[in-house]
């Protein structure tokens, strides 16, 4: 999905290019329950809501202003498979299983959400985090290396759009993402 298709405020928005690689990495194919935890405008969300519309998705995000945005952008592309809950993570979230997580944004209950995630996540299902902040990136990584997690990765992804300057044009860049992504493993 474009950016531009999303409505759009000053809340921060994981963009189309770092959404693309989150949702191949979440393996969301067949899955039916799907998490987004930190979930921002819901870019996430909504586009695997609308790829997958058998997905049950359930978006948890304490900010008041994306929860704003959010339920605007559930209206506006009339998703009826998301579930939006404001509140803290990991303490509000619904106690059941989820076949893939995604973290967007974990404040400082990261360690806490990764154990959370492995705990509610379904053998085999597949936890994503991005990160803008190498430190917080890193955290996670070596985190998920000491605990239930097969597959561990991160990439980086830096991605600059062609725009026009006077008579020439450049690569704006947007800032560089980490990706860290793991598999829950069969006990």
């Amino acid at each position: 999905m474009r950016d531009e298709d999303f409505l759009r405020t000053k809340v921060p928005m994981t963009k189309s290019e770092v959404r693309a690689i989150s949702l191949d990495k979440l393996q969301l194919q067949g899955k039916t329950s799907f998490l987004d935890i930190g979930s921002g405008t819901g870019s996430v969300s909504l586009q695997a809501a609308l790829e997958f519309p058998e997905l049950r998705v359930t978006a948890i995000e304490k900010n008041d202003d994306a929860i704003a945005i959010m339920h605007d952008n559930m209206v506006h592309f009339k998703t009826t498979n998301i579930n939006l809950i404001q509140g803290e993570a990991p303490t509000d979230i619904p106690d059941q299983q989820y076949d893939a997580i995604f973290v967007g944004g974990s404040g400082a209950n990261l360690t806490a959400i990764i154990d959370f995630a492995l705990a509610h996540l379904a053998v085999g299902g597949a936890l994503v985090l991005n990160f803008i902040l190498q430190e917080n990136a890193l955290e996670a990584f070596q985190y998920l290396q000491t605990v239930d997690a097969a597959d561990l990765e991160m990439v980086e992804t830096r991605i600059a759009k062609w725009h026009a300057l006077g008579k020439g044009h450049f690569f704006k860049p947007q800032n560089p993402t980490l990706i860290v992504s793991a598999i829950r493993k069969v006990r």
